[in-house]
């Protein structure tokens, strides 16, 4: 008798764990569905702020076509402008390109492109910051004082333009910073999943 009641207790003690067992898994399961979600999420946050930077370039391409007829400057000046702004926004478009809805079952495989594109977009904007832009902005003063006759406008455009620079750089360091915050997160999650397995 004493035996039949151990037997009964182990094997209710199999049942536990293996009902215990099945909800680890259920929950795992869960998790990573969660974490695709969020991941998912993020990545088309990030896109849709691209297609925004995108449209407000092909917003500006003609403004800088007005600007160089209203005030005379090189045609030279006004495309390395427009290429500049064009050649950003692919670089974000390429950088970002990854489709995480396809990226298949391998979560370690989708963070190292993670972390690829979080290096990439650091590198672009180290390049950008130190080198595009000191080289446009030093051309702008070249172009505006060889081209605009009148100094008092010559003046007062360069000081529109400086403000104008200064507002971009803080809006496009918040876009960066805020992708960079993303993608940490993205990682963040994948790794908890991925410490579980």
């Amino acid at each position: 008798m004493e035996n039949y009641n151990d037997f009964n207790e182990l094997e209710e003690m199999r049942q536990q764990i293996k009902a215990l067992k099945e909800k680890v898994e259920r929950n795992g399961v869960l998790n990573e569905r969660l974490v695709r979600k969020s991941v998912q999420d993020k990545m088309k946050s990030i896109h849709i702020t691209i297609y925004k930077l995108f449209a407000m370039v092909l917003i500006a391409i003609p403004l800088w076509v007005f600007i160089k007829y209203q005030h005379n400057l090189s045609w030279y000046y006004t495309i390395f402008t427009i290429l500049m702004m064009l050649v950003s926004v692919f670089f974000d478009w390429y950088i970002n390109r990854i489709d995480v809805s396809k990226m298949g079952d391998d979560m370690k495989k989708t963070a190292n492109e993670l972390l690829k594109m979080k290096k990439q977009r650091a590198l672009q904007e180290k390049i950008a910051l130190l080198l595009v832009v000191p080289l446009w902005l030093v051309w702008t003063v070249f172009e505006f004082r060889s081209s605009i006759t009148d100094p008092v406008m010559a003046n007062g455009l360069l000081i529109g333009m400086i403000i104008g620079v200064i507002i971009g750089m803080i809006v496009g360091l918040s876009i960066y910073f805020k992708m960079q915050r993303k993608n940490t997160e993205m990682l963040e999650e994948i790794e908890s999943i991925t410490e579980e397995e």
